[in-house]
């Protein structure tokens, strides 16, 4: 074989070896591009729930953790916390108190005056006595104090002054009927309950003296017969048999 046929065909060797390399390389490459795209494709197409489950636990985590910069003003609940005071007594504080406080203005107002006074009838048949507390009136069907004391006795029997003074006043009222009113100083003798009046206004009488006659109490008509006398002292209520003989 000769040397040109020889070196021929080493060239003919050589340059197919050389092929099959180039292509060899050639086809990595594109191999290697090929994945790369793919990758890449694989990437940009993941799911956005996919990646919400990706970020989810560090949202968990954020919100786990304490935050800052913010500030949140929440109303301030109102409670009433006003509680009504209550005071509580026994039943002998409650009414020891009010009674020595009631005999203690009683004293007063019989202190207050010099008042004398007899009785106003021939008879002393009281049917009811001064009160403070309320008693029953059968008329009106009501409960309520009796400031002043009944002296019964047939109608038409002479009514007499209690005492020496002036005849303030002479009226009629509603409820207790003809009155006459003698004022003593600081007291004043209230006579109710009159059917005839034998005095006027200005008059003086003396004690003993006929100043009326037995009428009727409207307020007290279901009793029997009778005249109703009350005393004040300086505007005041007071009983009038703690001043019927005073002088004796």
């Amino acid at each position: 074989m000769s040397d040109y046929y020889k070196r021929n065909r080493n060239n003919k060797k050589r340059s197919r070896r050389e092929k099959i390399g180039f292509y060899t390389a050639f086809s990595i490459c594109l191999i290697a591009v090929s994945m790369a795209i793919y990758s890449t494709y694989n990437t940009m197409s993941v799911p956005s729930d996919s990646k919400q489950q990706a970020t989810q636990p560090s949202t968990v985590q954020q919100v786990n953790q304490e935050v800052t910069g913010v500030e949140e003003t929440l109303a301030e609940p109102k409670i009433d916390t006003t509680v009504e005071k209550v005071t509580v007594v026994s039943e002998t504080e409650t009414t020891e108190p009010q009674t020595d406080a009631v005999s203690q203005n009683a004293l007063e107002t019989m202190l207050s005056t010099d008042l004398s006074l007899t009785y106003p009838l021939s008879s002393n048949n009281i049917i009811r006595e001064f009160s403070k507390e309320s008693v029953y009136f059968k008329t009106p069907n009501v409960w309520k104090p009796h400031l002043g004391v009944d002296f019964a006795g047939e109608i038409g029997d002479d009514v007499c002054a209690m005492s020496d003074g002036a005849v303030t006043k002479v009226s009629e009222d509603k409820m207790y009927g003809k009155t006459v009113e003698i004022s003593i100083g600081n007291a004043v003798c209230i006579y109710s309950g009159l059917s005839k009046i034998d005095v006027e206004k200005g008059d003086s009488v003396e004690a003993g003296e006929k100043i009326g006659s037995i009428g009727a109490v409207p307020y007290e008509a279901d009793d029997e017969s009778h005249i109703h006398i009350a005393v004040k002292i300086s505007g005041n209520y007071a009983d009038p048999l703690s001043f019927i003989g005073n002088n004796n």
